[in-house]
């Protein structure tokens, strides 16, 4: 019997089992078939190393076993058949020879097998016995192994999800806290909107919390706060309750049968009674009572540039709401003042408070600049001898009956009512422009001159002069200057 007999097939037809399950030689049973005669197959004698293999049973003993079936990847065996002729043979027993040759020399390295067990679970891989019909370029040696991690590999991917897990957690609670985090202060913000369950309860949380100063809980009440805000804080609250604080809160119970009520309160305004009527609303029904209006307003374009403030806070618009209360008026101009009653009061929603009695005026000591500046420049244009003086008195070098002036020998001169009129001259300021200071009408000064006419020379009187304007002064301005009209 040659070494070839134990791998014919019987005479029942089945298969010879293999040596163990990692012998490579059993995949090249299904070639010997394919050679026709045996003693035509060389490389028959190369076969003995299946008596080799039993120095593997190392191979069953580790579970890496399985990687063997991957050598049997040389599929390059079946494309054998197709090619009848003796000279395919040889290839056929070289496929085998190249993973017996490996494993001598692999036995020492089991972590490259160990790596193997990727293709499936069972050790002995019978499942890969039918999926080794492959391309031939999908012969490798099984030392680079696709797909399971190394032990190290997974351990490094675990943790560095867990880092990020733990980053993640971090960063969002950190979000949440400076989302939920609000830094405390700031006037006005004292609680949650107040919710009124009837019109009368909205009316009397809205008048107490104007007398705590408490602003943002008195717009909560309102059904459309102003969008105008300058004057409704605690800070002018506070200011207006000192002026004159209100007390004695009454507010007589509504009954609630329709979504709208007009609530008529009282209360003491700073000692004062006060009677005012309040509409409030809970038009959808929510249970939610609203005030219409509630607010007043200050009319302040009259004191346009003069740096206004109202109960103390700096108001640059034309017109201003307020709620009801107490409010006082003043510049922070240093050379102006605020006279008549500066002092206003709000009792109604949509009422304005009457500042028709409050004007602009010059401070004593900015009333005696504007005289000094005054006199300075009309002493100038007096004592000045030539046709061009200013101060509005400029004459021509020809007056209207032909007389011819020279020019340099121009005398001027006021009259002593004309200088009482300047020591003691009323300072206005304009209506448009209350920075703008005008002064009185002066009067004419009384001029001579040197005049040729019809070939006479000699010295005129000039009747019907140029008289002086009227002067008025930006007595905001950091450098004063008079100008005539």
């Amino acid at each position: 019997m040659s070494d070839n007999d134990d791998k014919a097939p019987d005479q029942h037809g089945s298969k010879p089992l293999p040596a163990f399950p990692g012998a490579a030689a059993e995949p090249d049973a299904p070639v010997t078939p394919q050679t026709p005669p045996a003693s035509e197959q060389p490389p028959a004698p190369q076969m003995p190393p299946a008596p080799r293999m039993p120095s593997e049973p190392q191979a069953p003993s580790v579970p890496q076993a399985p990687s063997v079936p991957q050598a049997p990847s040389a599929p390059p065996a079946p494309p054998a058949p197709p090619a009848p002729p003796a000279s395919q043979a040889p290839y056929a027993p070289q496929a085998p020879a190249a993973p017996y040759a490996p494993q001598p020399s692999a036995s020492p390295q089991p972590p490259q097998y160990a790596a193997a067990p990727q293709p499936g679970g069972a050790p002995y891989g019978s499942p890969q016995y039918g999926s080794q019909p492959q391309p031939a370029g999908g012969y490798t040696p099984p030392n680079k192994p696709k797909g399971k991690l190394g032990t190290g590999a997974i351990i490094g991917i675990v943790g560095g999800a867990i880092v990020l897990v733990v980053l993640l957690v971090i960063a969002v609670g950190f979000g949440v806290s400076r989302i939920g985090g609000t830094p405390g202060g700031g006037g006005g913000d004292k609680g949650p909107a107040a919710e009124a369950s009837s019109a009368s309860d909205a009316v009397k949380g809205y008048l107490t919390a104007i007398s705590e100063s408490d602003a943002k809980t008195a717009l909560s009440y309102l059904s459309s706060p102003p969008s105008d805000s300058t004057l409704l804080t605690d800070e002018a609250l506070e200011a207006s309750n000192k002026l004159g604080p209100i007390t004695k809160i009454k507010v007589p119970k509504s009954d609630g049968k329709s979504s709208s009520d007009d609530v008529t309160a009282s209360y003491l305004l700073n000692g004062e009674p006060v009677t005012t009527t309040f509409s409030a609303s809970d038009y959808d029904r929510d249970g939610k009572w609203e005030i219409s209006g509630g607010t007043g307003s200050i009319y302040t374009r009259s004191f346009d540039g003069l740096g206004l403030t109202i109960n103390g806070v700096a108001v640059d618009a034309e017109q201003v709401d307020v709620f009801p209360g107490t409010y006082e008026l003043a510049t922070t101009l240093k050379n102006f003042t605020l006279t008549g009653p500066t002092t206003v009061t709000i009792t109604e929603s949509y009422s304005s408070a009457d500042t028709t009695e409050i004007k602009p005026a010059l401070t004593d000591e900015a009333l005696q600049q504007f005289h000094s500046l005054v006199r300075a420049a009309v002493d100038a244009c007096i004592a000045s001898t030539t046709l061009t003086a200013g101060c509005g008195i400029d004459i021509p070098s020809t007056i209207s009956d032909g007389t011819q002036l020279t020019d340099g020998t121009i005398t001027r001169s006021l009259s002593a009512d004309a200088n009482a009129t300047i020591d003691s001259m009323k300072a206005t300021p304009s209506y448009d422009n209350p920075t703008l200071v005008e002064g009185e009408y002066i009067g004419s000064p009384s001029v001579t001159a040197d005049c040729t006419k019809d070939g006479a020379t000699g010295r005129c009187s000039i009747y019907f002069a140029p008289s002086l304007g009227k002067p008025s002064v930006d007595m905001a301005s950091d450098n004063p200057v008079v100008k005539w009209d």
